[in-house]
């Protein structure tokens, strides 16, 4: 347990290191700029540059007519009319079964086919 622990340690320390970037012109070799930084501060931004990347495109898409270009995302005016006519498609269907159901009975009568159901109602007999 105490070499774990140990590691953590040495990984914490070594996070807050200190490092110097220097950058410099080539043709005078001047000192342009000069950044200390540790790796904890690389490590946080770079983490906020990719969670600002992500926001920006994530509200490029969102909030402009981009979204449309998104498969599967469709205006909803279309998708109200997809539905509508779904809804009226499978009443139409209905319908043709319906009317199919009707032709072959009537095609069963005409060709002596039909078998006669009757009635369950009481006969005058009883």
């Amino acid at each position: 347990m105490s070499r774990v622990l140990q590691v953590v340690k040495r990984r914490m320390k070594r996070l807050n290191d200190r490092f110097r970037l220097v950058i410099l012109d080539e043709s005078t070799l001047e000192e342009t700029a000069s950044f200390i930084l540790s790796r904890k501060s690389m490590y946080i931004a770079l983490s906020s540059l990719v969670m600002v990347v992500f926001l920006l495109v994530y509200g490029a898409f969102a909030l402009t007519p981009l979204k449309y270009y998104i498969p599967g995302y469709g205006d909803v005016k279309l998708r109200q009319e997809y539905i509508r006519l779904n809804v009226k498609m499978d009443s139409l269907q209905q319908v043709l079964q319906a009317k199919e159901k009707y032709w072959d009975d009537i095609r069963r009568v005409l060709q002596g086919d039909a078998q006669l159901q009757q009635p369950d109602t009481l006969s005058a007999e009883e």
